[in-house]
């Protein structure tokens, strides 16, 4: 199977395994532990607040003063495919004011992926042949393509030293957005590193055995 093709499956598995929280319950619980993670993987004082369930069934959920870059982040998610985040800066001593917001609007086309994967099974193959041909390569691949360093992306000027921030422009899906400011915004260098190989090792595993990985064990400090 042509490389490209294999790869183009994991990335299906890896947001379907890792990012697609299926019940109001199921995405209450992922943004819990993503709130619960932050307090020591960004070495911060405090955990941000729990998600809040709001009159029209979105979620949303704050993170204020994240790490040292001084962001407040508000994100309300109305599905896997529709939701915004915006972006506020306070300077010492004034009121935040907003910087960009990153919208998803799913009521317009994109890419249908998961059905081109589907139509050229006969010619390239399917997901089982992918998978019997999953390599660490590729699968260090996808996760800078998909978390780390997405192709799409928008460099912040960054107080951290030798740390370039990456915040994926073209991510749609809001779980691995959230993701990717997760780790972009970790101020520490080595846990970075760890991270990545965490997250290696834990979506192979999770794409052989086709099994979703607890959000518990996704937002696991590196060690």
């Amino acid at each position: 199977m042509d490389s490209e093709i294999i790869r183009a499956y994991l990335w299906q598995d890896v947001v379907r395994l890792g990012f697609c929280p299926a019940s109001t319950v199921d995405k209450k619980t992922w943004l819990r532990q993503y709130c619960m993670s932050l307090k020591d993987f960004w070495e911060v004082e405090s955990y941000p607040p729990e998600p809040d369930l709001l009159s029209n069934q979105a979620l949303q959920i704050k993170i204020n003063k994240a790490t040292i870059i001084g962001l407040d982040i508000d994100c309300t998610i109305h599905s896997n495919t529709k939701f915004n985040a915006q972006f506020l800066f306070s300077p010492s001593g004034n009121d935040p004011f907003l910087m960009w917001i990153h919208d998803m609007d799913d009521s317009y086309f994109s890419f249908p992926n998961q059905k081109l994967l589907t139509s050229i099974n006969s010619r390239n193959g399917n997901r089982r042949t992918a998978v019997r041909e999953l390599t660490t390569d590729n699968i260090r691949s996808i996760i800078d393509g998909l978390l780390l360093h997405p192709a799409v992306h928008m460099h912040l000027i960054s107080p951290i030293e030798d740390h370039e921030i990456r915040i994926g422009s073209g991510i749609g899906n809001p779980f691995q957005f959230l993701f990717n400011l997760r780790y972009h915004l970790c101020p520490i260098q080595e846990k970075r590193a760890a991270e990545k190989e965490r997250l290696v090792e834990i979506f192979a595993k999770a794409i052989r055995g086709n099994v979703k990985i607890p959000p518990c064990e996704l937002m696991a400090q590196p060690q």
